[in-house]
C-alpha cells in the first residue's frame, strides 16, 4: 500500500525582464537615405491604415502552479480569486476517511479543484484535479502536459517510456506508482502524481488479465494497449510547501 502522505513535485517559473535595446549608432549610409526614406514615408501617408490584429484575450486566471500560495489562508485565498471561489468542504477519502479540503471555482466544472490543506488544516499543500460526476472537460493543464483524458499510451508519450501503477478496483486504484526515470519523474525520491481509470466495459466484457488489486503493473501490458485506461486525477504541489 503506497505511504498516506504523497510526495509532490513543484514547479518554480522564473520570468526574465526584457530591457529595451539602444538605438544603432548613424553611419554615412543611414544618413545618405534619410531624404528617400522620407519621400517614402510621404507617400505611404496616402495609403490605406493597416489595423493591427487584435491581441488575444488574456485568462482569468493563473496557471495551476501558481494558483495558490503555500502561506495562504482561506480568507487570503478568497481575497485573491473571489470569496464565492474557494469554500470550504468536508470530503470523503480513501479508506472511508474524511477530510476537510477547499473546493476551488466550485461552481465552474472547467476550473473546479481541491486544495488539500496541511494537518492544522490551514495551509493548501496541493491541488488535485479529477473528473466528478459530471465528467466536464477540465481546463487546467499541468506544467509537464499531463491532462486529464490522456490515454494511458499518450502519457508514455509524454514520459518517453513505460511507468508502473497500482491496479483497477480499490482505493488507490490506478495511481501511479513510477514513472522509471521517464520525463515526468522528478526524482529525488519524489513523485508527480496522477491516477488513471479503466475503461467502463459491459458487464462480463472486461477482458481477462487487465490490472486488478493493489499489485502493480507496467502501462505497456498488451491488454492496456488494446483497451488504455485514461487519466482521471492529476495532483499540483502548492509552491514552497518542503517535502514531508
Amino acid at each position: 500500500m503506497p505511504h498516506r502522505r504523497v510526495l509532490l513535485v513543484a514547479l518554480l517559473v522564473s520570468i526574465a525582464g526584457c530591457g529595451e535595446a539602444p538605438p544603432p549608432a548613424a553611419t554615412a549610409d543611414t544618413a545618405a537615405n534619410t531624404e528617400a526614406a522620407s519621400a517614402s514615408e510621404a507617400a505611404d501617408a496616402t495609403a490605406p491604415a493597416v489595423t493591427a490584429a487584435a491581441p488575444e484575450a488574456a485568462t482569468d486566471f493563473p496557471a495551476i502552479e501558481h494558483l495558490l500560495r503555500a502561506d495562504d489562508t482561506l480568507a487570503s485565498a478568497q481575497a485573491r480569486l473571489g470569496a464565492d471561489q474557494v469554500a470550504t468542504r468536508i470530503l470523503p477519502g480513501a479508506e472511508g476517511e474524511e477530510y476537510e479540503a477547499w473546493v476551488l471555482y466550485p461552481q465552474d466544472p472547467e476550473r473546479q479543484a481541491v486544495a488539500s490543506l496541511d494537518e492544522a488544516g490551514e495551509h493548501p499543500v496541493a491541488i488535485v484535479v479529477e473528473n466528478d460526476a459530471t465528467d466536464a472537460t477540465s481546463a487546467w493543464v499541468r506544467a509537464d502536459g499531463v491532462r486529464l483524458g490522456l490515454s494511458s499510451t499518450e502519457l508514455e508519450t509524454l514520459n518517453g517510456g513505460p511507468f508502473a501503477f497500482y491496479g483497477f478496483g480499490w482505493d488507490y486504484g490506478g495511481t501511479i506508482s513510477d514513472w522509471r526515470g521517464g520525463r515526468l519523474d522528478p526524482g529525488a525520491d519524489r513523485v508527480a502524481p496522477a491516477g488513471l481509470c479503466a475503461p467502463v466495459f459491459a458487464e462480463g466484457a472486461e477482458p481477462d488479465g487487465y490490472p486488478t488489486g493493489d499489485g502493480e503493473f507496467s502501462s505497456d501490458l498488451p491488454v492496456l494497449r488494446a483497451h488504455p485506461p485514461t487519466v482521471c486525477r492529476f495532483v499540483v504541489e502548492v509552491a514552497g510547501v518542503p517535502a514531508g
